[in-house]
C-alpha cells in the first residue's frame, strides 16, 4: 500500500529560496528541542512526549534525566502504551519482555527468551539529553552523532548563569511553522489592541507603522546560535484604523514617553525572542516544537536577570501573580488563536505559494531564507514509518 507522501512532490519542485522551509512539515532534525519543564520529571517519572512525529520517553534517574524512542525494536510495540521499569536504570517491553538500559540502550534481557543471542548485541534508540534553566531539552539527530553545543540551538541570553526562567506549556493545533512567524509578523499589533496586559503596563501600541528593511539583522555565524534581529524602527506609527476617513478602531497610546522599543529575534530551529516583553527588564522566550503536521507544543517562558535570591523570588512571584494572567493568557493566548486559525488555510501544501504576503512581511520571508540555508536536516516521514 502506498504511504501518503509528507508534502505535495509536485510542489517540492518549485524554485524558490526557501524550498527547505517549506519541505519541513515536520520540523528540522539535528537540533536540540524543549521536551518538558525539569519539574515535569521527579525522580523515577517517566514522560512520554512526541517531537517531530518521534515518540520518545523520558525518565529521571539519580537526578540525571534519559531518553529513549518509544519503539521496542523487537516487534515496535509502544513501550509507552504499559510503561514497566522493574529496575531503576531500565524499562522492558509488555509484550516479550525485551529490557534495555536507559543510558545506553542497550538489550540486556528478553524475558520471553532468557537466552536469546541478540541480549547485549542489539539497542533502542536512544537520544543525547540536556538540562538547563528548568528546561529538558533533547537533541533528535543520527545515532552516536555528537550534538552540536546547546547553546547553538539558544537564543543569546537564555542561558546566562543570572538568567531565571519561568513559564508554561500549551498544545497548539497548528503547524510548527505558524509560530515564529507569528512572532515576526510586524503588522499583527492590531490583534492585541484590546488586551488587558496594555492598559497594566501603560504600554502603547501602535495599530500600524511604515515598512523599514533597514531594522534587519541577520546573525548567521559558524559558532552560536543563528538568527534574524528585528530592531523595530519606523518613520511613521499609526494609532487610528480609517474606513472612507472614518475612524473605526484606535490603538492603546500613552504617549511617546510609553513607546519602548521591543526588540524581536527569532532563532534557529524555532525559538521567538522579545527583548522588554511583557515590560522592561523581564524578556519572553517561546519555543515551538514540532508534534505532527498540524500541531506543535509551544513552551511560553519569560526570562529575567537576577542579581540574588531575593530578586528571584520576586520575579517568580511577578510572572504568578501578573505576567500568567496578564501576558500569557490575556495577551499571548490571541496568537494562539491567531495560529490556530491560519492552519485551516496553511495545511494545503499550496497556501504557502498563494499567500498574499505584503512588504511589510518581508522578516517572515527572511526568516524562511535562513533556515532553509542554515537547517541541518529535514524531518521526513521515513523516520516515522
Amino acid at each position: 500500500m502506498a504511504t501518503q507522501p509528507l508534502v505535495d512532490p509536485e510542489l517540492l519542485q518549485r524554485k524558490t529560496s526557501w524550498q527547505p522551509y517549506f519541505a519541513a512539515k515536520l520540523g528540522f532534525r539535528d537540533h536540540w528541542y524543549v521536551a518538558c519543564f525539569s519539574h515535569e520529571l521527579g525522580e523515577g517519572a517517566v514522560v512520554l512526549r512526541q517531537i517531530m512525529g518521534e515518540g520518545i520517553l523520558l525518565r529521571r534517574i539519580d537526578g540525571a534525566v534519559y531518553a529513549i524512542r518509544d519503539r521496542c525494536i523487537h516487534r515496535g510495540v509502544r513501550l509507552s502504551e504499559k510503561v514497566e521499569c522493574h529496575t531503576a536504570d531500565t524499562i522492558s517491553c509488555w509484550y516479550h519482555g525485551f529490557t534495555f538500559r536507559w543510558a545506553t540502550g542497550d538489550l540486556c534481557a528478553v524475558f520471553g527468551a532468557p537466552e536469546s543471542t541478540a541480549i547485549g548485541k542489539k539497542k533502542i534508540e536512544t537520544y543525547p539529553v540536556s538540562e538547563a534553566k528548568g528546561l529538558v531539552f533533547v537533541y533528535i539527530g543520527e545515532q552516536g552523532a555528537t550534538p552540536p553545543p546547546l547553546a547553538h540551538d539558544c537564543p543569546p541570553n537564555f542561558l546566562d548563569d543570572d538568567n531565571v526562567v519561568e513559564g508554561e506549556a500549551r498544545m497548539v493545533a497548528s503547524n510548527w511553522r505558524l509560530g515564529p512567524e507569528g512572532g515576526l509578523d510586524e503588522i499583527h499589533r492590531y490583534l492585541h489592541r484590546e488586551s488587558p496586559l496594555l492598559l497594566n503596563i501603560q504600554g502603547s501600541m501602535p495599530l500600524g507603522h511604515t515598512a523599514m528593511r533597514g531594522q534587519f539583522e541577520l546573525i548567521d555565524g559558524e559558532d552560536g546560535p543563528r538568527g534574524i534581529i528585528d530592531r523595530f524602527k519606523a518613520e511613521k506609527m499609526f494609532f487610528d484604523a480609517e474606513i472612507d476617513g472614518v475612524t473605526v478602531a484606535k490603538g492603546v497610546n500613552f504617549g511617546a514617553a510609553k513607546r519602548r522599543a521591543v526588540y524581536s529575534s527569532c532563532w534557529m530551529p524555532a525559538c521567538l525572542k522579545v527583548e522588554g516583553f511583557p515590560d522592561d527588564g523581564v524578556t519572553l522566550f517561546e519555543w515551538y516544537v514540532p508534534v505532527d503536521e498540524t500541531t506543535h507544543r509551544c513552551f511560553i517562558t519569560f526570562g529575567k536577570h537576577c542579581a540574588d535570591a531575593a530578586g528571584e523570588a520576586a520575579f517568580r512571584r511577578e510572572y504568578h501573580t501578573r505576567w500568567l494572567p496578564l501576558a500569557i493568557d490575556g495577551f499571548l493566548s490571541q496568537d494562539i488563536m491567531a495560529r490556530e486559525s491560519s492552519q485551516h488555510y496553511y495545511q494545503n501544501d499550496r497556501a504557502w505559494f498563494e499567500e498574499g504576503l505584503i512588504g511589510e512581511d518581508f522578516m517572515l520571508i527572511e526568516w524562511r531564507k535562513l533556515c532553509s540555508r542554515r537547517q541541518r536536516t529535514v524531518q521526513s516521514l521515513d523516520r516515522l514509518l
